[in-house]
């Protein structure tokens, strides 16, 4: 019988078909003028089998409710057997909505929110997210290199782990995401008979099962004895193994009739477990036709490894490669160029214009690291890998490789917020950047920016660890920024610029003393920053009140009195207690506040109700921005108002649009604001300002 071969050589244009690799590009990277190597998709066509069957099932018109087939679940569990000896039972099968809601739903189904669940890092960044989304805690179980390199479950930290944290689920990626290492029986063993003495699910992700590399074999987790029979959930998908991720189609394998029967029953109550017409179609021509095809995509696959292991070496010998036994992507060690990770990500992209995936959204472990989506025409293997040395050129070798050489007019910037209160942060600590008022104007924008709230300068400082500067989305420059502190913060510690738990910022209301808190992944989670001592004397707001302080004063705006509370900690702000945020008092009164002339530099206004003694809901209008989702020198100012006039106790929690702030009052009068700091992400910007 005549075999047919595939091309995977052919380059296909992706453009236009929504491909998510490019068309988030922009928001995750900055530019849009990078190859990508970065989401897990490859760019081969699919089987004919699959294009086929689905075609053959549109030739009819109805596409009514469909029941799977038993040939369906026949075509899961044969591929099983056939590929990787796993003999499964058809009642043992499920279908899933894909692999990630997989996740989720085990997480919701085997664990109640608050219970602990175990990762690995460097490890599948959805690990994470699901867990954290879940209401459920990560507790992080690292991996470990030996001396030669090569990573291992650190057994010891397992069981230290699950006597401190009692966690209720475990998640093992085998092969491992992102190293591309394919477990051996003992670890997998050994993994087990923990879970099991522990009375922990262990759910496997194997979704890179069929991409096993070099002629190895997968070993299913639940395969390996029978008490992994007993505790594991074996998530699995075609969608890698046939490169059709845009169908969303998975399955689950539970062996163990203790776990399988009431989750197979909750699954099936909500139709989690029905497949949708492409998914059944799709799932079963792949496991029914397109065995030869994965062979020979296979074969093309280890042929980029040896082409990339070979050009790193002859080419780039300063860039290691951890070599994969399974998948198309590659983890890359860039740690002996010495650069710092946000350095590091844009050297690949601003001098490298390749797109890969930072090796820190799988974990701490994963600084130094990028991983790379090499399941590309081997044409677009060897572009990017020419841009990769041309990057790693780049570097100032005068610097002793430390310092990037930076093309003028770009400007690397992360964008982060704290509560919602969005704003791109650079770094200018090694560099200066001029036009800072009318930066802020351009890239604040909504719709050509990025549609922040303004940027914020990170630069050095001789009384500080750092100093910040704060330019409002009109080019206005604030004092200070509560939630904006935070994000420095987070942006400092997390870049290893200080790395130490108490900061010091310098702002143009005076140094703040700040806590960083740090999660089990090494990075902020949560940062306490000391605000100082309310200011209610009205000059030093600034606000024009014959008085000591002004506490629900009238002020006439819009033909009415408004009672305002006139409070400064670091900005000027005016407080106003309302019983319901009904008939939207922010957009009607904030403008008209912030700019009333007992205000000689404008303020923020805060529209609070008190909730109880220790409970404020506040929005905010914030000056030079409009209403945000957060303002924490608001939030403080609202708890200093509200426990001035008698309405609060310290401590208080304010409830805003993105979130809840703790504000508490030590024993000298210090405000102590503890939030959360989040990084959305990182990339490029080419000024047309400057």
């Amino acid at each position: 019988m005549k075999i047919e071969r595939y091309n995977f050589d052919c380059v296909v244009d992706r453009h236009d078909t929504c491909a998510t690799k490019l068309e988030e590009m922009d928001a995750k990277f900055g530019r849009h003028d990078l190859i990508p190597f970065w989401i897990a998709d490859m760019d081969f066509a699919a089987p004919p089998c699959i294009i086929e069957g689905l075609r053959e099932r549109l030739n009819h018109a109805v596409l009514g409710y469909t029941t799977p087939p038993a040939t369906f679940w026949a075509a899961i569990t044969g591929w099983q057997r056939r590929r990787h000896g796993w003999g499964v039972d058809p009642a043992e099968v499920t279908f899933l909505p894909g692999l990630k809601k997989g996740l989720s739903l085990c997480v919701t189904f085997f664990t109640a929110p608050g219970d602990a669940v175990v990762i690995q890092p460097p490890v599948y960044h959805s690990f994470r997210t699901v867990i954290e989304g879940d209401g459920r805690r990560v507790i992080a179980n690292p991996l470990v290199r030996d001396a030669d390199g090569v990573y291992r479950m650190d057994f010891d930290g397992l069981e230290k782990l699950i006597a401190a944290e009692h966690p209720r689920m475990m998640f093992v990626c085998n092969p491992h995401n992102p190293i591309g290492l394919q477990w051996d029986e003992e670890t997998l063993r050994r993994v087990a008979a923990i879970c099991r003495r522990n009375d922990i699910v262990l759910v496997s992700d194997e979704i890179y099962g069929d991409m096993m590399l070099g002629g190895r074999r997968h070993i299913p987790t639940a395969s390996v004895s029978p008490e992994a029979a007993e505790v594991t959930v074996t998530l699995g998908s075609p969608s890698k193994t046939f490169n059709i991720p845009g169908i969303v189609s998975a399955w689950t394998a539970v062996k163990s009739e203790r776990l399988r029967e009431p989750f197979f029953k909750w699954l099936t109550a909500s139709e989690f477990n029905a497949p949708p017409i492409a998914a059944m179609v799709a799932t079963q021509s792949a496991y029914e036709g397109g065995g030869e095809w994965l062979d020979q995509a296979l074969e093309y696959l280890q042929a980029n490894v040896d082409f990339m292991q070979d050009y790193l070496a002859r080419e780039l010998p300063q860039v290691k490669m951890y070599r994969p036994e399974a998948s198309f992507a590659v983890w890359l060690d860039f740690s002996a160029l010495g650069l710092p990770q946000e350095r590091l990500v844009n050297l690949l992209v601003s001098r490298g214009r390749i797109a890969l995936s930072d090796g820190i959204s799988f974990g701490e472990p994963g600084r130094g690291f990028m991983r790379m989506n090499i399941g590309v025409p081997r044409s677009i293997l060897r572009q990017g890998l020419d841009r990769l040395r041309e990057a790693v050129a780049a570097l100032d070798e005068k610097a002793g490789a430390t310092v990037v050489a930076e093309a003028p007019h770009d400007i690397p910037f992360t964008k982060m917020h704290g509560l919602g209160n969005k704003f791109v942060y650079v770094d200018c600590m090694h560099r200066t950047l001029g036009n800072l008022s009318e930066l802020a104007v351009e890239m604040s924008r909504r719709h050509t920016g990025m549609d922040t709230d303004g940027i914020i300068a990170i630069l050095p400082s001789e009384t500080a660890d750092v100093r910040m500067r704060i330019f409002n989305a009109d080019g206005t420059e604030a004092q200070m920024c509560g939630n904006g502190i935070r994000c420095v913060a987070k942006y400092i510690y997390d870049n290893g610029i200080v790395r130490k738990p108490s900061i010091t910022v310098e702002t143009l209301s005076g140094i703040r003393r700040i806590e960083v808190h740090v999660g089990t992944d090494g990075l902020t989670e949560t940062v306490k920053v000391d605000m100082g001592a309310p200011i209610m004397r009205p000059a030093d707001i600034p606000v024009l009140f014959d008085g000591p302080q002004m506490l629900e004063q009238p002020v006439m705006v819009n033909g009415r009195e408004v009672a305002v509370t006139a409070v400064s900690t670091g900005n000027p702000h005016g407080v106003v207690f309302v019983d319901t945020f009904d008939g939207d008092p922010v957009s009607t009164l904030g403008p008209a506040l912030e700019c009333h002339p007992v205000w000689p530099e404008k303020a923020n206004i805060e529209f609070v109700r008190v909730d109880d003694a220790h409970n404020l809901s506040m929005r905010a209008w914030e000056r030079g921005a409009g209403e945000t989702m957060a303002c924490g020198t608001g939030a403080c100012a609202a708890a200093a108002a509200a426990v001035a006039t008698g309405r609060a106790q310290w401590p208080v929690t304010v409830s805003l649009i993105g979130g809840n702030l703790f504000i508490d009052c030590d024993a000298d009068g210090h405000m102590q604001m503890t939030g959360p700091a989040v990084t959305v992400y990182s990339g490029t910007y080419y000024p047309s300002c400057c």
